[in-house]
């Protein structure tokens, strides 16, 4: 999806922590694009995090590319790059809909360990049966604070943690006062 969408930032994380693997172990990564706004984005993500890893001169920004922004033309296009470049592993992290089995399932005929990552509901059981690993919903923005180490994206993801531990807590209490306040507690021992 585009730029304004959460899990598109979230999964530039991703990306760069992906990029930055690559580039440590010389290989290749391809990252094509359906939005023009994404594409300027990952391509600088990617260029960073060649230079962070120390290996600025592996960077080839003809492996960042803009394809379409056509749905279906998108996906004709990745199921082609998938089927003659036969990569290793393939991640589908961000917002999509329906190329989202496309996708997959293409990536699964080729063999290739795939990891999908959306928060996207419709789309989450194609990735689910058709991928080896999935992070479902909320999952992707845990990943994406966890891989960019950002101190303010790390607090948040805490702090949600502990309202929901709270929220767990408090909502047992209640439901087990609820549950004694109705028992015929005289009743119980005559």
């Amino acid at each position: 999806s585009d730029m304004s969408d959460i899990a598109t930032i979230a999964s530039m994380n991703i990306l760069g922590e992906i990029a930055q693997r690559t580039a440590r172990y010389e290989t290749t990564v391809i990252v094509p694009n359906a939005d023009p706004i994404v594409y300027t984005v990952a391509r600088e993500v990617v260029k960073g995090a060649y230079t962070k890893a120390g290996r600025p001169d592996l960077f080839n920004p003809d492996h960042v590319y803009f394809v379409t922004s056509n749905q279906f033309g998108y996906a004709a296009a990745i199921d082609g790059i998938m089927t003659r470049e036969k990569p290793a592993t393939n991640f589908f992290v961000g917002g999509f809909a329906a190329e989202a089995l496309i996708l997959a399932e293409t990536g699964a005929a080729t063999g290739a360990i795939q990891i999908a990552g959306t928060d996207y509901l419709l789309q989450l059981p194609f990735f689910v049966c058709s991928c080896d690993y999935t992070l479902i919903g909320e999952e992707l923005y845990a990943a994406s604070a966890y891989l960019s180490r950002e101190p303010l994206l790390l607090g948040a993801l805490k702090g949600q943690d502990i309202c929901k531990a709270i929220l767990i807590v408090l909502l047992v209490m209640f439901t087990l006062i609820g549950i004694i306040s109705n028992l015929p507690i005289p009743n119980l021992f005559r």
